[in-house]
C-alpha cells in the first residue's frame, strides 16, 4: 500500500521536481515524508531523527508513515534513489557517448548544478554526515564510489586528449564535486541563485581546467546543443 513500481530515474527526478511549484500540503503523502525526514537529517542527522517525529512533521500518524516506508533507513534510501539513481543513469549516458570529453564534462556539471538546485529536498545529511560510511548503506556507498570513478575517467580522458590541462584527475573530481556539495547547501538553506547558476558553474570549472581556456566558448556552444538534443 502506498508504494509505486519504480520509474525510469529521469522520468522520477523530473516528476519530484514538479512538486517544487506546488503547495507543500498538495504533494503526495511519499514526497511530504522525503521533504520533512531530509530536513530532519541535515538538521539532527540520521541517527538523531525519529520516524515518529517524521510523522508528526507530516501530520500523520507512524503507523501511515509504515504504508510508505518500511523504516527510517528505507526513508534515506528513498532520497538516495532520487538523488544518485538519476545522477548515476545521466552519468552512465555520457561515459556511453563519444566525442569531446570536456564537453561531456560540461554537460555533467551543468546538469548536476541544475539537478541539486532543482531538488525539493535537502540533501546536505546524504554526503556530508558519514551517512554512506555506515553498514547498512554500504551498497549506496559502491554506488558512489563508482560515480565519482566514473567523472576522473572522463577527467583523464580529457588530460590524454590534450583538452584539459595537465592535473591529477582525483584533484579535479575533488573540485567539482566540492562546487556540487556548495550547491546542495546553497538549496538546503534555501537562498537565492540565479536561472543560469548551472552554466556559470560549468563556465567556472572549464575555465580552470582547458589547457586553452579560450576553447572555453566552443566547448559550452557544443555542450548546450548537445543537451538540446537530447533532452
Amino acid at each position: 500500500m502506498g508504494r509505486r513500481p519504480p520509474a525510469p530515474a529521469q522520468d522520477e527526478r523530473a516528476r519530484v521536481q514538479s512538486l517544487r511549484a506546488q503547495p507543500v500540503a498538495e504533494w503526495p503523502t511519499r514526497e511530504r515524508i522525503l521533504r520533512e525526514a531530509s530536513r530532519f537529517f541535515a538538521a539532527r542527522g540520521y541517527a538523531g531523527t525519529t520516524t515518529r517525529e517524521i510523522a508528526a512533521a507530516v501530520g500523520i500518524r507512524q503507523p501511515s508513515l509504515y504504508n510508505h516506508f518500511g523504516s527510517k533507513q528505507a526513508i534515506a534510501e528513498g532520497l538516495l534513489e532520487y538523488d544518485l539513481r538519476a545522477g548515476l543513469e545521466f552519468m552512465a549516458r555520457l561515459v556511453a557517448e563519444t566525442g569531446s570529453p570536456a564537453v561531456r564534462i560540461y554537460r555533467y556539471i551543468r546538469w548536476e548544478i541544475a539537478h541539486c538546485l532543482e531538488s525539493p529536498f535537502d540533501l546536505r545529511a546524504l554526503y556530508n554526515t558519514g551517512l554512506l560510511d555506515r553498514p547498512e548503506f554500504a551498497r549506496w556507498r559502491t554506488l558512489l564510489d563508482g560515480y565519482e570513478r566514473s567523472l576522473r575517467d572522463l577527467v583523464q580522458q580529457a588530460v590524454a586528449t590534450g583538452e584539459f590541462a595537465e592535473i591529477d584527475p582525483e584533484f579535479a573530481r575533488m573540485a567539482i564535486d566540492a562546487l556540487v556539495m556548495e550547491t546542495i547547501r546553497v538549496n538546503g538553506l534555501h537562498q537565492a541563485y540565479s536561472a543560469d547558476q548551472p552554466e556559470q558553474a560549468a563556465d567556472f570549472l572549464l575555465r580552470a581546467l582547458l589547457r586553452d581556456a579560450g576553447d572555453l566558448g566552443a566547448v559550452r556552444v557544443r555542450a548546450l546543443s548537445a543537451a538540446r538534443s537530447t533532452a
